[in-house]
């Protein structure tokens, strides 16, 4: 009987967190919406975005941007425009990252 409560209690966990990453690939902005993202690509997104995001704000507020996008001539991607600027994807292997121009 423990078990299947147990069992029941992994089933609901596991169904909350795939709701959660789902919410989470609705709100962040990537280019092949025809493909669901990976756990890990969501949270890197997700993570990257806000990094991006961080850095307008600091700049918009004249202040040092305190994350840099990493060095690379390949994988970049427009995604989307916030205001005047383009929202860029810098897509790595192992992790993206976003860059307002």
């Amino acid at each position: 009987m423990r078990r299947l409560e147990s069992n029941e209690r992994e089933r609901m966990r596991m169904h909350s967190l795939n709701d959660a990453f789902q919410s989470l690939r609705e709100v962040i902005p990537h280019v092949k919406k025809e493909r669901r993202l990976s756990k890990i690509e969501t949270l890197t997104l997700a993570k990257n975005y806000i990094m991006a995001l961080t850095n307008v704000i600091c700049d918009m507020r004249g202040e040092d941007s305190p994350y840099v996008a990493p060095d690379s001539s390949t994988g970049l991607i427009t995604s989307g425009t916030q205001g005047d600027t383009a929202l860029t994807a810098h897509a790595h292997t192992e992790e993206s990252f976003f860059d307002f121009e």
